[in-house]
């Protein structure tokens, strides 16, 4: 979600490296078991969103150009579970295109979520070519886009981001937030106005009895909302404030939640740290936890970043973060992981009550690396969407017990 890695060479970096950081971590980060990138036409392509699809393979969704130019296209890629590349497609006219979000329809073919042409946007494409098999867009306003999306039991799709937005970048937009419900082929069913909660939704998690929407305040004067709760049409339940603005949510089995951030209210730095606030099913904060600050340079000057958050099946969480120095004004040198001003991923892996399990710096020599999302890989690792100036897929060698052959991982 970050645009932290305009200075980043084009092309694929050739070396790769990765830092464990003890602090008080009990386990070693894993390594990584493999990174492959892949680019569009644009100078440089940035993720915003992964998963690993039905066949153990993944798909990664952002753009190739730049929005703040007015040159982005929406561009996915779908590899096989090595990172082998199968296919990847660039949708929509150069200009103000957004990809955000991507899932599996009900008939196993995948969804993508954003923009095209300022427009809200909903993509159908075929799974194993990733030819369009349809586009539908809403004109909601001035700048609309897409920001989360998920399927409802009956193969429907919802769809929640904003309308009439500043139409300023991948960042917060400051428009207003609403909620649509489509059936199978993406023809409206309903639309929800959540403009008195939110300034847009974000990510959205079925749960028992509805939905959860991660969104983002009202406006910039205020702290609500962060989580709303609405049932399957739409209405809003309950609707939570907590902290910051988060990026990162995921839900578990038994209804906990987590949402992951940036804040400068830690007392790690003056700068950006991580937060991650858990919450019960019924939407009370249980605990808040701050990270960050793991090269040992000066807090001040380095921003912790955090851009998705997952669920692991230990009944933990994992966290993916980018951390660098964003200023060009400070640029010191002594950590192994390379100087201050080169941005790295930042893993962070913690128990089901916060308390830090490990945590890993991963990067490359040639170029600027930022985590920009993850999931959960079947093999007990995780895939890592990697902003390297390109799509990067960072396979993380398993750390969790999974009880299948992780040959070829």
């Amino acid at each position: 979600m970050s645009c932290k890695v305009k200075r980043v060479m084009k092309g694929i970096p050739l070396f790769w490296l990765a830092w464990v950081c003890f602090g008080g971590a009990s386990v070693a980060a894993p390594k990584v078991s493999w990174h492959k990138s892949y680019g569009g036409s644009g100078e440089e392509s940035h993720p915003h969103y992964v998963i690993q699809t039905k066949d153990e393979g993944f798909l990664m969704v952002g753009e190739t150009g730049f929005v703040e130019d007015r040159s982005a296209r929406v561009f996915a890629v779908k590899t096989n579970r090595k990172g082998d590349l199968i296919w990847k497609k660039e949708f929509g006219k150069r200009g103000y295109n957004l990809g955000n979000c991507v899932t599996e329809a009900a008939d196993g073919h995948y969804l993508i979520a954003g923009s095209l042409s300022m427009d809200a946007a909903l993509i159908k494409v075929d799974a194993k070519t990733g030819k369009t098999l349809w586009t539908k867009t809403w004109n909601l306003g001035t700048e609309d886009a897409f920001e989360g999306l998920a399927v409802t039991r009956d193969g429907g799709i919802l769809a929640t981001g904003y309308k009439n937005g500043l139409a300023e970048g991948t960042f917060l937009n400051w428009g207003t937030g609403v909620l649509l419900k489509t059936d199978s082929e993406g023809k409206e069913k309903w639309k929800r106005d959540l403009s008195a909660y939110t300034s847009s939704g974000y990510r959205i998690k079925a749960n028992a009895d509805g939905f959860l929407i991660a969104c983002h305040p009202k406006d910039e004067e205020s702290k609500a909302h962060n989580l709303l709760k609405v049932d399957g049409q739409g209405r809003v339940v309950w609707a939570k404030a907590y902290n910051t603005v988060y990026w990162g949510f995921d839900t578990q089995p038994n209804g906990g939640m987590l949402l992951a951030g940036h804040t400068r209210q830690s007392n790690l730095s003056k700068n950006w740290d991580a937060e991650l606030t858990m919450i019960d099913s019924k939407g009370k904060a249980l605990w808040t936890k701050f990270f960050g600050q793991p090269r040992g340079y000066d807090g001040r000057w380095i921003h912790d970043e955090v851009w998705g958050a997952r669920a692991t099946p230990d009944g933990g969480w994992l966290v993916v973060a980018g951390t660098g120095d964003e200023t060009r004004r400070y640029e010191k040198r002594g950590h192994p992981s390379g100087p201050s001003g080169q941005w790295k991923v930042y893993l962070i892996k913690t128990d089901a009550k916060g308390s830090l399990e490990w945590e890993g710096i991963y990067g490359s020599r040639e170029a600027d690396w930022a985590g920009e999302d993850l999931c959960i890989t079947k093999d007990g690792g995780a895939l890592v969407a990697n902003d390297c100036g390109a799509f990067g897929f960072m396979k993380i060698s398993p750390f969790l017990w999974s009880g299948k052959d992780s040959k070829g991982e």
